[in-house]
């Protein structure tokens, strides 16, 4: 990779690895020119009103087993709606954030999930989770990385995403046995970043939000302890993602629904 390949990325290829493996994020902003960021918001809604059109009365409960195939409801009022790439329009490999996903995962990572997830107005905050378990005692390289891009400006009001810096390193419940795995992935009230030091040496995690411009990025390890905070603006809340995982990588939490909104 030269610089070319990672000019979007507004520092170096190695800065910004540095930067996911201390932290577990990296927030990028304008990485999306104007023009896609538009092409996706358009697909995203139109996506999103075909889905829950679809869903009309049909009850969804919350979490992903709780849910559709084409639909989950990941916390009260707020929505996940699949997108493959094909939909989007988007070849991975050309995407502005593909150097960063090849510099950590390898040029083989292969593409996991991608789709719009929004949140209403008056929308509460979700409980702290993480996206996918540690799969060894020791702390390992990133297994999956998820790039969340801005479709719009998202002001703190709004409820972006906020992130415990640093507590990829804090969630493996195979190094800490006070923690539990179902209770990480999955969200639980208890769960928080101070539940996370196990030792009166390390440092409680220091949560970190951000207004965001259209088309900025937060790129982030999966097993880093986030949230998004609720809405308290009067307009809906809307960010797509995707998200890429090592070659070979098979834990899969995200979509575990066994229904379809179109099943008879």
């Amino acid at each position: 990779m030269n610089d070319t390949d990672t000019q979007a990325l507004g520092r170096s290829l190695a800065d910004a690895q540095q930067q996911l493996e201390s932290d577990g994020y990296l927030l990028v902003e304008s990485l999306c020119d104007p023009e896609f960021t538009t092409h996706l918001l358009e697909v995203s809604l139109r996506r999103s009103d075909q889905v829950m059109s679809a869903l009309g009365a049909q009850s969804i409960g919350i979490g992903s087993a709780a849910g559709f195939d084409e639909v989950v409801q990941r916390s009260p009022g707020r929505w996940d709606i699949p997108i493959s790439p094909d939909e989007f329009g988007a070849n991975d490999r050309a995407l502005p954030w593909w150097p960063l996903i090849a510099a950590v995962l390898g040029k083989d990572a292969e593409h996991s999930f991608s789709g719009v997830v929004y949140s209403d107005p008056g929308s509460p905050a979700q409980y702290w989770h993480i996206d996918s378990p540690h799969v060894s005692a020791d702390h390992l390289p990133a297994h999956a990385l998820n790039v969340m891009i801005a479709l719009h400006d998202t002001p703190l009001s709004m409820g972006p995403t906020e992130l415990a810096r640093g507590s990829h390193r804090l969630t493996n419940h195979l190094q800490n046995p006070a923690l539990v795995s179902d209770e990480l992935v999955y969200q639980h009230e208890t769960t928080t970043p101070e539940q996370l030091v196990a030792h009166t040496e390390q440092v409680v995690p220091e949560g970190f939000s951000s207004a965001l411009s259209a088309g900025s990025c937060l790129i982030f390890d999966d097993r880093i302890l986030h949230r998004g905070l609720g809405n308290s603006s009067d307009s809906r809340r809307r960010m797509v993602y995707f998200s890429y995982r090592l070659k070979g990588y098979s834990e899969n939490t995200h979509f575990e629904a066994q229904r379809s909104v179109y099943d008879e």
